[in-house]
């Protein structure tokens, strides 16, 4: 067991043997990291799924199919 000390904020931890990410505490650490995405992004704007579902059910009614929802099948 080692004592480590923080580059960044100055804290101190005790672990058997220097992480990877080096001589930064796992608080620092985590406000490194970028928690982001690329894709999927155009689900956060625009329609929901339920609205998009259901347009899709609407727009099969007209053309003058029955489809439903697939889990609906299975509940």
């Amino acid at each position: 067991m080692a004592e480590f000390k923080c580059e960044r904020c100055e804290s101190t931890w005790v672990e058997d043997s220097l992480p990877r990410r080096g001589e930064i505490c796992f608080a620092c650490h985590l406000k490194s990291i970028r928690i982001g995405f690329t894709h999927g992004k155009s689900e956060f704007s625009g329609p929901t799924i339920g609205e998009r579902q259901r347009q899709t059910i609407e727009a099969a009614a007209k053309e003058g199919r029955t489809i439903e929802p697939a889990g609906s099948r299975w509940v």
